[in-house]
């Protein structure tokens, strides 16, 4: 008998080896349930025991023996789903099934009997909970720019046109440039603007940063070095710091709400005529749409009659609950199709909205076009349907990248305008280097795991001074390395149980920190190995996922993903070395890169030590 054969043979005999239900009880049917809630896996540890495998569930501590197979197919029934759904996907899954979608059903429904599924319904009816109503204040609203002047001009101008300035409590523009010119240009500029704003805006150029940092040195002696690792420019010359400019933001926001912009955006609220009403809960993977120019996303999006800085105060700290009743009333079961549990399982009805992000429209603000590889089916399908296909969705840089509606999501992601609920303790952003976001997202939900974040269904529109090109032949897929590693490797020690109190929660990632502070190159060049292996592991099943739902659709579609299957193949098959990193200057050894990375995870270790002092020290100074 084949491998694949003994497969199916073990999935169905599963069932025939569970104990006879007892005189009165009905064993399941081998039909549809009739059961229209959605269910969703929890993580489980498999033991193997004599007699097969032993399934335990991570939260819920449920039970199960079973074959080896089951708890294989398991892996695939993440997401919720209704029973039936679940049936079908494995048996589209695993050719090893056969195709007998009623023989999958029967044991799903002894898994959902024996606890080990979770359904929307018990999550929903914490989420529906009433809860004391969160009350809001006035943001703090900044620009963070660097080397952009024209952009911030045009920005500054936008404000004056559409925003309602005067329900801000404070302005600020974040000048991180590098070249004198441009700062004798942004603070002329923010000097004009406050002549006609009727709020006043605050230039934080480089003199003004360093005299807050002097401040904070004073009054914090013995955490200067942490002070300066996440404020200063000094240790990061030469590098890009977009998470440094964003803690100018947090310590200038300590216990209050801010929204902050990227300097070539405009602040005016853009909708598609296509988005959809009510409140999704979503695993915050983004939908596209693609242009062939400005002026085609110009006539279709209509523009919107709010301030868009209004527009994420409105929802900026609220409960889950809050917002619900702001969407329109309670969770449905429905809404929570697709989602992932290991996202959601901690939220209940008080769970606060931490962060705000809206989608955007025009350039996408990515650095390639990887991205396109994690579109879900109907934005391909809608992708490869408009003239020129896939390679004029490869070269374009005129898209819209958001949510069809509103949307409550744990991951954090690139959002060009972002609120932040200052008011919690909020962790730091690493200072430099691309994906910052991702980190502090990552860092949120492991410090705070009930937080959500929201993202609107509409856009604001995202236009780059300098000209940017789309790369027509496709960028690689495949995960090279950066702080999204760094991002797994401390959220390997996150606490499954959410009582697990903040300082506790604080003390773990300062240890890994510490740890990865300490380890030999060798430990390090195995470190990177196998977390990049993860993470290109994961590419791949993307990849193959994306093939499987939409491979069908377009040869051209089907040749990409196909090529970068085949490139995180072969990147899996090569031992990573640190010293081909992204970013590590020529010439660098795998001894330098351990050196500097040693030396960075030992001072966002002592960052986070410092980090409640800092936050008391900031909110001291604005006070006085």
């Amino acid at each position: 008998m084949s491998d694949d054969s003994g497969f199916s043979y073990s999935f169905q005999m599963n069932t025939a080896q569970q104990p006879v239900p007892a005189s009165g009880d009905q064993a399941p049917s081998a039909g549809p349930t009739g059961d229209a809630d959605l269910y969703a896996v929890d993580e489980f540890e498999s033991l193997g025991v004599a007699g097969g495998t032993l399934l335990v569930g991570r939260s819920t501590g449920a039970q199960m023996l079973s074959q080896p197979e089951v708890a294989m197919v398991l892996q695939h029934c993440m997401v919720f789903r209704t029973l039936e759904d679940h049936a079908r996907k494995l048996v589209a899954t695993f050719p090893q099934l056969g195709g007998n979608v009623d023989d999958a059903l029967r044991v799903l429904v002894q898994v959902r009997d024996a606890g080990l599924f979770v359904s929307a319904s018990q999550l929903c009816g914490r989420l529906n909970q009433e809860v004391t109503k969160r009350e809001v204040d006035r943001c703090k609203a900044f620009i963070i720019t660097c080397d952009r002047p024209e952009a911030v001009e045009r920005l500054l101008e936008s404000l004056l046109q559409n925003a309602k300035l005067a329900t801000q409590k404070q302005l600020y523009l974040i000048d991180d440039s590098r070249h004198p010119q441009s700062t004798l240009a942004n603070a002329d500029a923010v000097e004009r603007f406050n002549l006609r704003s009727p709020a006043s805006m605050q230039y934080i150029g480089h003199e003004q940063q360093e005299a807050l940092i002097e401040r904070l040195c004073e009054s914090l002696p013995e955490d200067t070095e942490a002070v300066r690792f996440l404020f200063s420019s000094g240790p990061w010359a030469g590098q890009k710091t977009y998470g440094r400019a964003r803690n100018i933001c947090l310590l200038l926001s300590m216990g209050e709400r801010c929204i902050v912009m990227d300097d070539d955006v405009l602040c005016t609220a853009l909708a598609r005529p296509a988005r959809e009403q009510g409140l999704a809960l979503s695993d915050g993977m983004r939908e596209a749409e693609f242009y062939a120019g400005e002026g085609e996303w110009q006539q279709r999006w209509i523009r919107q009659n709010f301030d868009p800085l209004v527009g994420h105060g409105r929802c900026l700290g609220l409960s889950a609950a809050q917002v619900m009743q702001l969407s329109g009333g309670h969770m449905q079961p429905a809404q929570l199709a697709g989602a992932s549990l290991a996202l959601f399982r901690d939220i209940h009805a008080s769970a606060p909205v931490l962060m705000t992000q809206s989608g955007s429209v025009g350039d996408p603000g990515t650095t390639n076009n990887a991205w396109l590889s994690n579109l879900g089916e109907g934005s391909v399908r809608a992708m490869l349907q408009r003239q020129g296909g896939l390679p004029a969705a490869l070269e374009t840089r005129q898209c819209w990248l958001g949510q069809a509606r509103a949307t409550l999501t744990k991951r954090a992601v690139m959002s060009q305008v972002t609120g932040l609920d200052n008011r919690a303790e909020l962790p730091p952003y690493f200072p430099a280097l691309r994906g910052e976001d991702q980190l502090f997202g990552a860092m949120l939900d492991f410090l705070i795991p009930d937080s959500l974040v929201m993202e609107f269904d509409w856009a604001v529109p995202h236009l780059p001074i300098e000209e940017r090109a789309g790369n027509a032949a496709g960028d690689s897929v495949v995960p090279r390395g950066g702080l999204q590693l760094l991002a797994s490797y401390l959220a390997e020690v996150k606490p499954r149980d959410p009582g697990v109190g903040y300082d506790t929660r604080l003390q773990l990632l300062t240890a890994r920190l510490d740890t990865l502070a300490q380890l030999s190159t060798t430990s390090l060049v195995a470190q990177l190995r196998a977390s990049l292996s993860r993470a290109q592991g994961f590419a791949l099943q993307t990849l193959n996922d994306r093939l499987a739902d939409t491979g069908a659709l377009d040869p051209d579609w089907k040749t990409y993903l196909e090529k970068n299957a085949r490139d995180c193949i072969q990147a899996l098959q090569h031992p990573a070395q640190l010293a081909e990193l992204p970013g590590v200057g020529a010439g660098a050894t795998d001894e330098t890169v351990a050196s500097i990375i040693r030396e960075r995870a030992a001072g966002f270790a002592s960052a986070l030590r410092a980090w409640r002092r800092i936050r008391e020290a900031g909110a001291a100074l604005q006070q006085g």
